[in-house]
């Protein structure tokens, strides 16, 4: 590599790991496993100032060596566009200053990693987690006084943040019965910084729950400017928020329309939503909640290994695990939890989020509906294989650093919602009635569009979004609340499915047309991956390069590239 362009890359992630150690944690460099963050005003204004240092250091590499070779060019773009995102999020959003998740993600996800992954011997960690745990009441002292001006806050990061508290408390005491007991010697000292964060953690608890509870007037809404701005830079997508609006609202109408149309070939004498009502009364039962998704995660394993649908990478295993308490509030459903890139390890987790045990007979007969046996086909395609845990795996094993750390979601989540439509195509989906639970899915994820560009630009209230998500999208509204919060949070994702799946599928349609006989979808799919998790926009000038074909001239967004049919 250009030796400017890889000492400033060096340099930005020594920044990276200095400013969030969680981070560094995370994807697996353990130098800093002892430290939680710095969120003293001084310190993040630090991280500002750095962001922008790194931006004219790059601008400058750019301009005194215009030679970079395919890689070079693609890494420098991809960490032009990350740290500008960074910068401007911290600009505008300025989240230390607004939203309460941010200290629990930063503690939370500290501890989880230190627990859950088996880099170093249990002892070892635990000494580590305890050291980040007696860190806690003075990252929390910072989060206070950085939380001062209640009329700041968005009300919907506050409901998140106090619904994460509880899970947090109950994360910390799952930690100190489980792992204690185990940790020899050292967890003596983690039982005591676990009391300690405990403590800490309640009296935060009491500051959401009275000073800023009943003066939390913030907007969650970012605006256009912010948004377009994301989209472009973020996503790689050639679209604005009205033109992104128009495609979700068209997506929801053709969707529906395809839903009533599959629904008929099963029961004509029923509608979709009558269907599926009745189809969730087939679900695991509680306790046999994990073994049923191990078992389908096994089959999808096999199936992609056997059929050729894409390469598997040396060294991958998932575990099937219930979602953390810590995270429940905002992964009502099910997520997936990469290897960290620089990990030796690379195993993955899948979070299957079960009902909550205070929760009445018939919540949690509502929320297990929605783990319905027909549909654990679709969601293990998405989180599993050939979805989530394979994409990731691979991008973890790619030589270029900054294509490791740097990701979209119209990547990772476009192909993973891409995976359940092609493994429905390949013969996965056995099920009849798996193809209508496919286009409730879509019809969810469309909804997503409307609902992203919604809140975040037009002025749509949270109660409206969790309507239309049980209105139309038939989500039950305990899962279509907590969906709904984390659109709140984690503005122009949730639009990052649907457009990147159809950008996926334009891309797959325009190389199958160049390749013509020669066209395998195994090589594609394979060379897809094979870019990191970047913008679909930015892996297409790639391909068509390859193909002799310049891959500049067309928007790489929904509606750009041949229409599929689909």
């Amino acid at each position: 590599m250009n030796p400017a362009l890889a000492r400033l890359i060096d340099g930005y992630f020594d920044y990276l790991w200095d400013a969030s150690p969680t981070t560094a944690t995370a994807v697996g460099v353990h130098d800093r496993d002892d430290r939680l963050a710095d969120f003293d005003p001084d310190a993040i204004a630090w991280r500002l100032e750095a962001l922008r240092s790194f931006r004219r250091d790059l601008d400058r590499i750019l301009e005194s060596s215009p030679l970079l070779d395919e890689d070079e060019a693609l890494d420098a773009k991809v960490f032009g566009n990350g740290i500008d995102v960074e910068a401007r999020l911290l600009e505008e959003v300025r989240a230390p200053y607004r939203d309460p998740a941010v200290y629990l993600d930063e503690i939370l996800y500290g501890i989880y990693h230190l627990v859950h992954r088996e880099f170093a011997p249990l002892p070892e960690r635990a000494g580590l987690a305890a050291s980040r745990l007696r860190q806690v009441p003075r990252l929390l002292r910072q989060a206070a006084a950085n939380l001062s001006q209640p009329g700041e806050i968005p009300e919907t990061w506050l409901v998140s943040a106090r619904k994460q508290l509880r899970g947090s408390l109950t994360f910390l005491a799952d930690v100190d019965r489980e792992v204690v007991p185990l940790a020899a010697a050292a967890g003596r000292d983690l039982a005591e910084a676990i009391r300690e964060a405990t403590q800490a953690l309640e009296t935060f608890g009491r500051l959401l729950a009275g000073r800023l509870a009943g003066r939390a007037g913030g907007s969650f809404a970012i605006g256009r400017g912010l948004f377009d701005f994301l989209v472009r830079a973020h996503h790689g997508l050639d679209l604005d928020a009205d033109a992104l609006h128009d495609f979700g609202s068209d997506l929801v109408a053709r969707t529906q329309e395809r839903l009533v149309s599959a629904a008929r070939t099963v029961d004509p004498s029923r509608s979709w939503q009558e269907l599926v009502a009745a189809w969730k009364q087939d679900h695991p039962a509680r306790r046999d909640f994990l073994a049923g998704y191990r078992r389908e995660v096994l089959r999808a394993r096999d199936f992609v290994k056997d059929r050729g649908v894409a390469s598997l990478p040396p060294g991958e295993r998932l575990n099937v695990v219930e979602t953390p308490p810590f995270q429940r509030s905002i992964s009502p459903f099910a997520a997936y939890l990469p290897p960290g890139p620089f990990e030796a390890n690379q195993d993955g987790l899948f979070w299957v989020t079960p009902p909550e045990d205070e929760a009445t007979p018939q919540e949690q007969e509502a929320w297990l509906g929605e783990h319905l046996a027909a549909g654990i086909p679709l969601t293990v395609a998405h989180e599993a294989y050939p979805g989530h845990h394979l994409q990731l795996t691979v991008a973890n094993q790619i030589r270029s650093k900054v294509r490791r750390v740097f990701t979209t979601p119209v990547l990772v989540e476009g192909w993973a919602f891409y995976c359940e439509q092609m493994m429905g195509e390949q013969g996965f989906l056995e099920d009849p009635r798996t193809r209508v639970l496919q286009l409730k899915d879509e019809l969810w994820r469309a909804c997503r569009v409307v609902i992203d560009v919604g809140i975040q630009t037009r002025g749509m209230a949270i109660e409206e979004a969790i309507g239309m998500l049980h209105e139309v999208a038939r989500l039950e509204v305990p899962t279509a609340r907590g969906e709904a919060l984390r659109y709140a949070r984690t503005a122009t994702q949730p639009l990052a499915y649907a457009t990147g799946k159809h950008a996926i599928l334009g891309l797959r349609e325009e190389v199958r047309r160049l390749r013509g006989g020669s066209f395998s979808l195994r090589e594609f799919h394979d060379r897809l991956l094979s870019l990191g998790s970047i913008p679909v926009s930015l892996i297409r000038e790639r391909l068509l390069g390859e193909a002799g074909v310049s891959g500049r001239s067309r928007s790489p967004g929904p509606g750009g590239g041949p229409a599929t049919g689909r």
